[in-house]
């Protein structure tokens, strides 16, 4: 134990030999001295407050002192024990491990009134980033109160106690965050969560109407409404994602569904830099069930690491903004045209969805920042990060193959005229660009299915800023293909097989889907608040 409401408290740690009379028992019953004295008779009302303050590993170790005098401050400041209060609440903080320390306090002043702990959690993480400040210490995002619930410490044991990697809670999360990407109705949401193999139930108003839902997984005993798992799952919100989804997909073939997925895709950066703040917030939420849908029908190799990448995004899916969902109606219709797709085996397809989503999720990341959303932003900068790992792994072999097929030197030498011609600002990157073989070969496959190269070099460029690219080159074959490419007899046969599909048997694939390994994103995730 390091610090204490009075000093005296009696220390009950094994290794400060102080007597069999210093136990856990005595201390507990000094510091509930106040509530048995002065607590009202039959009150229910909580009498012990809780909070562990820790220190990021790469932080330098702080002495008792420092951890006794922050522990002071924290008190200070969510109203527990004031500085200077001597009627204040008992409280004591011990020293578990050299980065982190616990503080337990009463609920009941020694004065029997109630302390002023209101919105505790806030102000207790408003002090926390003033003294990282303070002390040196790495500096967290301070968040804007709408992540994700955390999974509270029991859910974690739980959890350990099954050797499961995830809690039930960010399970369920994941899965309703799916069945709402697979459905443009309430009831094909519902109908969604049963092939998830999730539980649920509705309840009622007094007019029978359903106004919320629960669910929970098969062996478990706690239930989670939508909005315990995160604040858009609730069922309103739901239903106003709904009412911008045109309920009835266009009959596309696999082919051009995923085309028109990544075209639809591409106008994001645009629609962030020109709309208003709901509509980008509303292009971020429908980005993010796209990135649900692509990692959940993305070939198995590439699964584990795009369903990462999605559950990092996922914090970047909420702000303050409120979203005007109808802003975003294409890029909602277009996810979940994917669905009747059954997925890709295609990785030319891959690396071009991937690609443009990546560009995306940047955009979304400088936008967030922009808006001081700092929470948001580190998410989106983090899954950026995964999504051009996971590009550069599925474009190898489709660049390769690209550039296998390089036109020869006097078709070369027409097409580097024509970027000339089109794009005169940036021709010599283009030109230079490792990448400009493969570019070249996807004009050629344009001009010969009897495209004007220069028109398709022209589309391909507008909705992009070429000067940020890394690689201009990659960011123009991507974009011309996605205006070339030419669905096959294949692509009409296996379309006219799935355009019958339901929701249901669209659920099923995705429930079949196995999910990402989970990963420690407690002790890795620098959006993590204090």
């Amino acid at each position: 134990m390091i610090a204490s409401w009075n000093g005296f408290a009696p220390d009950p740690a094994p290794e400060r030999k102080r007597g069999p009379r210093d136990t856990i028992a005595k201390l507990a019953a000094h510091l509930d001295l106040p509530v048995n004295a002065l607590k009202a008779a039959g009150s229910n009302a909580p009498t012990v407050w809780h909070c562990s303050v820790r220190a990021a590993p790469e932080d330098r170790i702080l002495t008792d002192t420092e951890w006794a005098a922050i522990a002071r401050r924290i008190l200070h400041a969510t109203g527990i024990a004031p500085k200077g209060d001597t009627k204040a609440c008992r409280w004591v903080a011990v020293r578990h491990n050299a980065d982190h320390i616990h503080i337990v306090a009463t609920l009941v002043r020694q004065d029997g009134r109630t302390p002023d702990n209101g919105r505790d959690f806030t102000r207790a993480q408003r002090e926390a980033r003033q003294i990282e400040i303070d002390y040196v210490l790495r500096r967290v995002r301070p968040g804007d109160g709408t992540a994700a619930k955390r999974p509270t410490q029991a859910e974690q044991h739980r959890a350990k106690r099954l050797g499961q990697a995830t809690t039930a809670r960010e399970q369920l999360r994941t899965k309703v965050r799916l069945a709402v990407a697979a459905s443009s109705t309430e009831e094909q949401f519902f109908l969604a969560l049963d092939q998830f193999g999730v539980l649920h139930k509705k309840s009622l108003l007094p007019s029978g109407d359903v106004k919320g839902y629960s669910v929970t997984l098969p062996g478990e005993t706690a239930w989670f409404s939508g909005s315990n798992l995160a604040s858009d799952l609730s069922l309103p919100k739901i239903r106003q994602r709904f009412a911008a989804i045109d309920p009835l997909p266009r009959k596309l073939t696999p082919a051009a569904a995923w085309k028109q997925a990544a075209r639809t895709s591409e106008t994001v950066p645009n629609a962030l830099r020109t709309g208003n703040d709901e509509a980008g917030q509303a292009h971020i939420a429908a980005l993010s069930e796209l990135l649900d849908v692509a990692a959940a029908l993305s070939p198995p190799a590439h699964r584990a690491r795009l369903h990462q990448a999605a559950e990092v995004f996922e914090r970047a899916n909420r702000s303050r903004i409120k979203p005007q969902h109808r802003k975003a109606s294409a890029l909602h219709r277009a996810t979940r045209e994917l669905l009747y797709t059954n997925g890709t085996k295609d990785g030319e397809t891959l690396a071009l969805i991937l690609f443009v989503i990546a560009a995306a999720v940047i955009a979304a990341a400088e936008w967030h920042a922009q808006r001081g959303h700092q929470q948001q932003a580190e998410a989106a900068w983090q899954t950026g990060v995964r999504l051009h790992t996971a590009y550069q792994q599925a474009a190898a072999q489709p660049l390769a193959d690209l550039s296998h097929r390089t036109p020869d030197t006097h078709a070369l030498t027409r097409y580097q005229h024509t970027v000339q011609t089109v794009l005169p600002d940036h021709a010599t990157r283009i030109t230079t660009d490792p990448a400009w073989p493969a570019l070249a070969t996807v004009l050629a496959d344009a001009e010969h299915a009897g495209h004007d190269t220069a028109e398709i070099l022209g589309q391909a460029a507008e909705p992009h800023n070429l000067n940020q690219a890394n690689s201009p080159a990659q960011t123009l074959l991507w974009s011309a293909r996605t205006r070339t490419r030419k669905a096959t007899a294949d692509d009409r046969t296996t379309a006219a097989r799935t355009k019958t599909a339901t929701a249901r048997t669209t659920a099923t694939t995705l429930a079949a889907t196995p999910t990402a390994p989970a990963t420690d994103r407690a002790a890795h995730d620098p959006t993590r608040r204090r």
